[in-house]
């Protein structure tokens, strides 16, 4: 399959061929298999938070105790290791920095 440019917004879980379309903080090449497994992860990761939302007022230390943030936390790391696999040297920086990536890439 022939890989096409993407943009992507994590916050909104958007998913974009066009540059100009929104604010984009990732660039990736992919095939439409790679973004359909990305937008499955945005989906798991939606769903997740959804889940958390009701021990979103918990003091900090309860946060990792609970099983649905750590399933958040999971889905999250899983988005930033896809586009870190498929992303752009400007995008595999950027996510590197960001140290969110546990045990290296």
């Amino acid at each position: 399959m022939d890989k096409k440019t993407y943009y992507i917004n994590v916050g909104t879980g958007e998913v974009l061929e066009d540059k100009g379309a929104l604010n984009f903080e990732f660039e990736i090449s992919a095939t439409e298999e790679e973004i359909d497994k990305l937008q499955e992860l945005f989906e798991e990761t939606d769903n997740s938070s959804q889940g958390s939302y009701a021990t979103s007022w918990l003091p900090w230390k309860f946060y990792y105790s609970n099983e649905v943030n750590q399933e958040y936390d999971y889905y999250l790391t899983e988005v930033y290791r896809t586009l870190h696999k498929l992303g752009s040297e400007q995008t595999k920086r950027h996510i590197e920095s960001m140290n969110i990536l546990e045990n290296g890439v």
